[in-house]
């Protein structure tokens, strides 16, 4: 974590200097009593107060007094400000750093992984790790530092009290380090419950229609409670640890002190290693002046362990493989000028195979459609055209070039693609479908929408194509929302588009609105029709039918129904289908 603070040395340097300063300045004080008894306090209780040979020490000690008092207020504030500035700028880059893990990590990570999970790395565990970097800058380090002039002072003062309290170290850091070693173990195990939390909040607002709908309330919050009551004895474990080092600290501290010093007046009282009042009172106060920083370093030191509990899964984070670089040859792509060729393409997601040999091809402008039972690859192989994934074996060629043989980012410049669940963001209508091409003129956006027969409804919103949408679009219809996506991907001016089951929860006007907005780019774009509802796709230039990750028929609609085969069998189902 202190590696994301490297980059702002100039701050920590001033941190650190202004920390040294301030202890400096702390312990000076202490310093200032020997003076003040030895040679002031003590000869004048024994011969009377002699002003001409006491006036220099006295002025001494005035003169550092107040210098003090200027120097750590300027000291304290800059060095504070520096300190908080360092945090919120590691905290800041460390946001972008998951932000942009997410988005570069493999689309089969994000479908193996937890939304709950990802969210709480995201959020708990950055803020939880980042406590170290907080705990650092605004207590460890300062805090050592006093330490460590304190050591010093202590030395100067009385280097035999000084190594007689280092005989209680060892058992001091002992207890800090099992203590420390409990508290990081359960820290991560509480972590791990966080995101079982955050899925099962997510669950909840996302399928809370449904839960209204069947009355789930009850179960949905006896559900969250189970969840609640095991974070809540895993975080009670970390804390019972957490409060055991400090109670503790708590103990041990005062009794070394008491001991420490008690060894001191007992050197004292019977003439030993030069001890005087001024010594003793000064290594009193120079020890007193040092508990506080030991104390709250052995305070710090468990929040510290709590704290790598949550690094360690953010770091698991940062560490997700990303999407494969593009290889030293890899050319870019400036279109589709003749076909998309298939070859033997076999994938699986690590158990049983999805797509077995698929050998297809596509020429440039043609409409394909893909269907067949649920299960039978059809999203899988579009998918591979979209390279979200790339194939176990085999290949896919755009016009004779190996797709991982082009430019990852130039190849996604001519691909777009309509999902079935329409995702918009929380903007307006024009600003979802710009999102396709940021740099789109007014103009082409109207143009993008008419062609997506978005137009006729989006006039008739109250601020037309300024309207906000709501978060995912809510304030719109589910097919208002799939046309500003079809919208989207036809202002990308794509070469290849794909429609993945992009009408399936569409009423039948809806979805011929959909059918009307793919017939006009026929010809323009090569399409790929992903459908499970049928009639969407008879239309086809060709309709590939899978079935168990093979090609089982290809034809158009006519000649299929003329074979009797598995796509007749799919129609006669859909036909007499309550639906």
């Amino acid at each position: 974590m202190l590696g994301f603070s490297v980059v702002y040395w100039k701050p920590i340097l001033a941190v650190f200097v202004l920390g040294w300063v301030l202890a400096g300045v702390r312990y000076l004080r202490a310093y200032l009593f020997k003076p003040l008894l030895d040679d002031v306090l003590v000869p004048a209780a024994a011969t009377g107060i002699n002003f001409e040979r006491v006036e220099p020490v006295l002025t001494e000690i005035a003169l550092i007094l107040g210098i003090s008092l200027i120097v750590q207020p300027v000291a304290v504030f800059f060095r504070s400000y520096g300190a908080h500035w360092t945090i919120a700028s590691v905290r800041r880059d460390v946001d972008q750093r998951v932000a942009a893990k997410l988005l570069a990590a493999p689309l089969r990570i994000h479908r193996g992984g937890s939304s709950g999970d990802f969210l709480a790395r995201a959020m708990s565990d950055v803020q939880l790790a980042c406590q170290a970097v907080n705990i650092t800058y605004t207590e460890l380090l300062v805090n050592a530092q006093l330490v460590i002039s304190g050591a010093i002072a202590l030395f100067i003062a009385s280097w035999q009290l000084a190594f007689f309290s280092l005989i209680a170290m060892p058992p001091f850091f002992w207890m800090l380090s099992f203590f420390g070693r409990r508290i990081q173990r359960q820290t991560h195990r509480r972590q791990e419950t966080q995101g079982d939390l955050s899925q099962r909040l997510l669950t909840i607002l996302s399928g809370i229609k449904v839960i209204k709908a069947f009355q789930g309330q009850q179960l949905e919050e006896n559900a969250f409670a189970i969840e609640t009551g095991k974070y809540f004895r895993r975080h009670m474990k970390v804390v019972w640890n957490g409060v055991l080092a400090k109670a503790s600290t708590e103990l041990m501290n005062p009794i070394l002190g008491f001991l420490i010093i008690g060894f001191g007046i007992w050197l004292l009282l019977n003439e030993l290693w030069g001890i005087t009042i001024g010594i003793l009172v000064q290594f009193t106060f120079t020890l007193i002046i040092a508990y506080k920083p030991i104390k709250a370093l052995s305070q710090s030191f468990p929040k510290i362990m709590e704290s790598t509990g949550g690094a360690v899964r953010l770091f698991k984070l940062l560490d997700l493989e990303e999407e494969p670089p593009d290889g030293p040859g890899a050319r870019p792509m400036v279109g589709l000028a003749h076909n998309i060729r298939f070859k033997d393409i076999h994938f699986d997601y690590g158990s049983e195979p999805v797509l077995r040999g698929i050998d297809l091809e596509v020429g440039v402008g043609e409409v394909v459609a893909i269907v067949g039972r649920t299960g039978s690859g059809k999203s899988t192989l579009v998918d591979l055209v979209l390279r979200f994934h790339d194939p176990c074996r085999g290949s896919i060629e755009i016009d004779g070039v190996d797709l991982r043989d082009l430019q990852r980012q130039s190849f996604l410049d001519h691909v777009a693609v309509v999902t079935q669940e329409p995702f918009l963001f929380d903007a307006t209508v024009a600003e979802n479908i710009r999102y396709g091409r940021a740099d789109a003129s007014e103009t082409e956006v109207h143009a993008a929408a008419a062609a997506a027969s978005a137009d006729e409804f989006i006039v008739e919103l109250p601020e037309g194509y300024d309207t906000p949408v709501g978060e995912f679009g809510l304030r719109l219809s589910g097919g208002q929302r799939q046309r500003l996506t079809i919208a989207r991907a036809i202002l990308a001016n794509p070469s290849i588009l794909v429609f993945d089951e992009a009408t399936s929860a569409l009423d039948v006007k809806t979805e011929r609105a959909v059918q009307a907005a793919i017939e006009s780019l026929r010809g323009e774009r090569t399409i790929f029709l992903v459908a499970h509802r049928l009639s969407t796709i008879q239309h086809a230039d060709r309709i590939v039918v899978l079935d168990q990750g093979r090609i089982a028929e290809t034809g158009d609609h006519e000649s299929l129904m003329r074979r009797s085969g598995i796509y007749t069998e799919l129609i006669g189902i859909q036909e007499n289908s309550p639906d």
